[in-house]
């Protein structure tokens, strides 16, 4: 009798159950959002609108590139909030009514001329604005956008998502230097510098998948997990990075997550393999509960607003997967591999970082441990090509929106730095060198 007791039911059946109560929670706070007023919203908006002219579409730090904003991607967003009230709460969400003129490098002044047109009791259509549905996403971040917009302008989000961000940031390091060491919380603190971290909460789209990637490192490490656990919790992270997000750095929820769990220490001294299958498991939970939560949208916003919904979601996975044109150039392997080849030829660059790479490679077989811990780092290398794999099966949409899908390699940055510890000794370089000359 108590082995029965005891017995949990089959994974598949807690996996579905995790699944249909984090989109349930997450419809339910979408729709209330969306039930919310539109009058406080646009009222707080109208200084919005004057802070995105003034600051453009794509402001960049320093005139990097890599360091771009995205104010127009935000700038639907806060349309779409002020627009929800148009109709009811479930065909506002499911709609995701944006408007705009043919010109997108109006987009500020589109939103101004919108907010005119309501507060004077007309329609966007009517101020000559084209209405556009945005149907293929669920548009998760209303859940906190238009109540926050409720009480304050576009600026104050910023605040509020900086405070939130920072925080989270902090409990992360907390719990990492508590569980696996100062290390392991040291090279966290550094991948966040290095795909700067400090400027994401300044955009709605940013924050959101780094927001949840805490979260998601916070509950890894708030007690031991189990990989069964660990893995429903990928499930619902999949499910909360497909609501919320807009395709902009969803491999963070997973492979952030799932790093903080590898680096514990008793998952350090599982066997290589095991603990492989374990980290494929995970990444597969996470994609199941991702793709599955994405497709149910097309499903939903096709029956309630009777667009062709799920056409519009297969074509752009197409744009995105396949070969599209970049500045001209069709985004081929070949051509991409030549691209690259050029560009770094023309700086002088392509020798020196082959060099580069033969003495890196040299270092890391002169420095290796033992074949036994390279082994037990293989997972923490598993996860570090994570955003490789990612980028390449999306490449068209990586390269176009290059600079700011490149922080998806924060994963990378804070895997690769945790494999090299656990697999490297750079005391043993000098060791065999000085064998090898002896033996010559």
């Amino acid at each position: 009798m108590p082995e029965t007791q005891n017995r949990r039911p089959p994974f598949a059946l807690r996996a579905l159950a995790v699944f249909g109560v984090t989109l349930a929670v997450l419809f339910v706070l979408l729709l209330g959002a969306c039930a919310l007023p539109g009058k406080p919203v646009r009222d707080h908006l109208a200084d919005s609108a004057r802070t995105i002219v003034e600051e453009g579409l794509y402001p960049s730090y320093f005139g990097f590139k890599l360091f771009q904003m995205d104010n127009y991607t935000d700038t639907l967003m806060l349309m779409e909030a002020a627009s929800a009230d148009e109709t009811d709460p479930l065909t506002a969400m499911m709609t995701n009514t944006a408007y705009n003129v043919d010109n997108f490098e109006t987009l500020g002044e589109d939103l101004a001329a919108y907010l005119e047109a309501r507060a004077a009791g007309r329609t966007g259509e009517q101020a000559g604005l084209e209405p556009f549905s945005y149907a293929r996403y669920w548009h998760g971040y209303l859940i906190w956008l238009r109540p926050l917009l409720c009480l304050m302008p576009y600026s104050g989000v910023r605040v509020v998502q900086y405070l939130v961000l920072f925080a989270l940031l902090a409990a992360v390091l907390v719990l990492l230097r508590r569980r696996c060491g100062m290390r392991a919380a040291i090279w966290f603190a550094l991948s966040q510098l290095l795909v700067t971290c400090f400027w994401v909460p300044h955009q709605i789209q940013y924050f959101t998948c780094f927001a949840i990637a805490y979260a998601g490192c916070v509950w890894v490490l708030a007690k031991p997990r189990r990989s069964d656990v660990l893995c429903l919790g990928l499930v619902a992270l999949g499910v909360a990075t497909a609501f919320c997000d807009l395709l902009v750095t969803p491999i963070l929820t997973l492979g952030l997550p799932l790093v903080c769990w590898l680096l514990e220490p008793r998952q350090r001294l599982r066997a290589d393999g095991a603990q492989c299958a374990l980290a494929f498991g995970g990444c597969l939970s996470w994609g199941v509960g991702y793709g599955l939560c994405w497709a149910l949208k097309w499903v939903l916003a096709g029956l309630v607003t009777g667009q062709s919904v799920i056409a519009d979601a297969l074509h752009q996975i197409g744009v995105r997967t396949a070969a599209d044109t970049w500045h001209g150039m069709e985004l081929t392997w070949s051509n991409i591999i030549q691209f690259v080849y050029s560009t770094l030829a023309q700086r002088g660059l392509f020798w020196p970082l082959v060099l580069l790479a033969v003495v890196a490679v040299a270092l890391f077989g002169l420095s290796l441990r033992s074949r036994a811990a390279l082994g037990r780092a293989a997972p923490l290398a598993l996860a570090a090509v994570l955003p490789l794999v990612w980028f390449a099966v999306l490449r068209t949409h990586s390269i176009q929106h290059g600079w700011f899908t490149w922080r998806a390699l924060d994963v990378t940055l804070f895997a690769g730095m945790a494999f090299l510890y656990n697999a490297c000794d750079i005391r043993k370089i000098p060791k065999r060198l000085k064998g090898k000359k002896e033996r010559l």
